[in-house]
């Protein structure tokens, strides 16, 4: 049974989107070596992820199959160059017979970081306050902004979002939060009020306003890339997440991935093409929250998802069987901060697609 008062509980700590969402009366539980093994596996995906981006970001072929418009390359690769400090992502990990296997990473605009990070802590620590959680992220977010600052040597962070997306809003509301803790003034801003004045070194917060020296963004790169907002990546202004980060965010990476460790035990085949495989997951290049997605499993079509993606392509996916618990499929959120392994969120759907109707269960180590 959820507890009689959750409610009150979680919103209290600005957690108000959470109807048919959260599931305050289930939980998994892992242990230490499984644990371990999520850790493990997450930091040998970053690393290789940071491989692939020093193999791809000064090679013209690969930018143009990673969709890095021609006129931004430049200043993609003095943000990777320059070494620009990212704050976060997320691995999604299928667990399967044959262990985890690497989904996709949400290396740009990942959310249900507060749920994460806050809310299964806080039901951890009155329901199961003797057992452990893998769940060490507001210490290392407050530990990144104190590396960001140091680094950039700037007084203030601009907090950037769609305004009227509750989800985002209280992802942005927390980051602020670690920010403050660490020290750092924060300020948060529309998306849509950012200003850039032709040959203006920085940004603006406004037509008239304060010059922006660094920007937290939770809006896609690529959308900044082809919406018309591609001036912001060209000012001096440090963008977080980094410019280099848009080679990371999209699934055309995956292939790439796979060309170069074609032997990860973390990594599922993937291609541009199907190139013979009877079962497969096709997803876009860009998407959110599981969208346009087909699963295909012996040459029939086993589920899909509608939306409004697929525009720049698709890539084919080796199909993973996730381990059902009572039909519930779960997808390990496995969370980066600062380059380090350390959180676990988990949602799980009746359906092999996790999509934005999928519920966060919080977990315990036992």
């Amino acid at each position: 049974m959820p507890r009689p008062d959750y409610i009150r509980k979680i919103e209290a700590l600005g957690f108000n989107f959470h109807p048919d969402y959260w599931l305050d009366d289930a939980y998994y539980q892992i242990s230490l070596d499984e644990q371990y093994d999520l850790e493990v596996a997450s930091k040998c995906c970053f690393q290789m992820y940071c491989d692939a981006v020093e193999r791809c970001i000064h090679d013209d072929k690969m930018l143009e199959r990673l969709h890095i418009p021609a006129h931004l390359r430049p200043f993609v690769q003095k943000s990777w160059d320059d070494d620009e400090l990212s704050l976060y992502g997320r691995f999604d990990f299928a667990l399967t017979k044959d262990g985890f296997k690497l989904f996709e990473f949400n290396a740009d605009t990942p959310t249900s970081l507060l749920e994460a990070a806050v809310i299964q802590w806080q039901w951890k620590e009155e329901l199961f306050p003797q057992a452990d959680q893998f769940n060490s992220l507001e210490e290392n977010l407050i530990q990144s902004w104190h590396d960001i600052g140091y680094r950039y040597q700037i007084p203030e962070i601009f907090f950037a979002s769609v305004i009227d997306n509750e989800e985002d809003n209280a992802t942005v509301d927390y980051l602020i939060y670690t920010a403050m803790k660490a020290g750092i003034n924060a300020a948060e801003l529309d998306m849509k009020s950012l200003w850039w004045e032709k040959d203006a070194p920085l940004l603006k917060t406004s037509e008239n306003g304060d010059d922006i020296g660094c920007l937290f963004k939770l809006y896609p790169l690529e959308d900044m890339f082809v919406n018309g907002n591609s001036e912001f990546c060209t000012t001096q202004t440090h963008l977080i997440e980094p410019l280099w980060k848009s080679l990371m965010s999209n699934k055309a990476m995956l292939p790439i991935l796979y060309e170069m460790f074609p032997n990860s035990p973390y990594l599922l085949k993937c291609f541009d093409m199907p190139k013979g495989m009877t079962s497969y997951c096709k997803k876009p290049v860009f998407s959110r929250e599981g969208a346009n997605v087909e699963l295909v499993v012996n040459n029939a079509l086993l589920e899909k998802s509608d939306g409004e993606y697929g525009q720049e392509g698709y890539i084919y996916q080796e199909f993973a069987d996730i381990i059902s618990y009572d039909g519930h499929y779960p997808v390990l959120g496995s969370w980066i901060i600062g380059g380090e392994a350390c959180g676990l969120g988990i949602r799980e759907t009746t359906s092999r697609i996790t999509d934005n109707m999928a519920h966060f269960v919080p977990h315990i180590i036992f």
